[in-house]
């Protein structure tokens, strides 16, 4: 594991991105990069959490958006700037509310100068690392009532358990992002700086299985739905296929396979309730 920065050389579609928030080119040595979680669908210290639809939004709003201190709004205090974002879903992991646990991925740039070369040197030791958000939302919903908090006002607390069940108030319908910035201690717990995964021999090797696993399945499947489902065209499937992931396209394999042994019943060759005295040899015929 390492943190993410521009040690290894930027893709030029990476350069791109960056190139659309400076007025000139800037080089390979003069970024530095690195990637940031901002903001998650977990219940935070607030007794708040953003719902999946929101986060969607979210992540196209932070793009451009700048990294400064402490919500401090002030220009002397902007650091990074975004220049990518992407919305995860974590299916292996479930929130304290039973979701998929999703989150915000953000990549984030800045020059590197003499005057933020501390600052560098601070995320690269994980000193710098933990950073929260500051947006607008049109909604903040009640979760046991579902009352809108900015309109309605409910009875409930965020915070307390009614009927075995934790009351928390969630952020919908972002109008803007309007920064992000590096805290002591943010609301969220997993929002921060965080490293990028450097595959090993075998980790490639492992994926290089995987990937023929399932073409395996995918033929598997188109032969089984061709035959069960003919009027399907193929191309069809194979769209569907890809936007699988391993365990439901082999859940989709297998349902299309029994579908596929009952319209079409294996034939045993030899029955001993035949008459044995028969010649025909009918059993063998194709």
């Amino acid at each position: 594991m390492k943190t993410e920065n521009n040690s290894a050389i930027l893709p030029e579609e990476e350069l791109r991105l960056i190139g659309k928030f400076a007025r000139k080119e800037l080089s390979q040595d003069e970024i530095y990069t690195f990637s940031v979680i901002l903001c998650d669908n977990e219940i935070d210290r607030d007794n708040e959490r953003f719902t999946v639809p929101a986060l969607k939004t979210l992540a196209e709003l932070f793009v451009g958006k700048t990294g400064i201190f402490d919500h401090n709004m002030s220009s002397k205090d902007q650091n990074a700037r975004i220049y990518a974002t992407e919305f995860v879903t974590d299916e292996s992991r479930k929130t304290s509310h039973g979701e998929p646990y999703c989150y915000i991925k953000a990549k984030a740039y800045m020059v590197r100068t003499e005057k933020n070369k501390d600052l560098i040197a601070e995320i690269e030791a994980g000193i710098k690392k933990e950073t929260s958000v500051g947006c607008c939302v049109r909604t903040i919903s009640c979760s046991i009532c579902g009352k809108n908090i900015k309109s309605e006002g409910c009875e409930h607390q965020k915070g307390k358990v009614y009927g075995g069940k934790l009351c928390s108030f969630l952020l919908e319908d972002p109008t803007d992002a309007y920064e992000w910035s590096f805290v002591a201690v943010p609301a969220q717990k997993n929002a921060g700086v965080i490293k990028a995964f450097v595959p090993s021999k075998a980790s490639a090797e492992a994926e290089r299985w995987a990937e023929e696993y399932r073409e395996e399945l995918k033929a598997s499947l188109l032969r089984d739905a061709g035959s069960v489902m003919p009027e399907l065209k193929s191309s069809l499937i194979e769209d569907i296929c890809g936007a699988l992931s391993i365990g439901k396209l082999r859940e989709m394999r297998d349902a299309f396979r029994q579908k596929a042994e009952k319209n079409l019943p294996l034939v045993r060759q030899l029955d001993c309730t035949h008459d044995t005295n028969e010649e025909s040899n009918s059993e063998y015929k194709i």
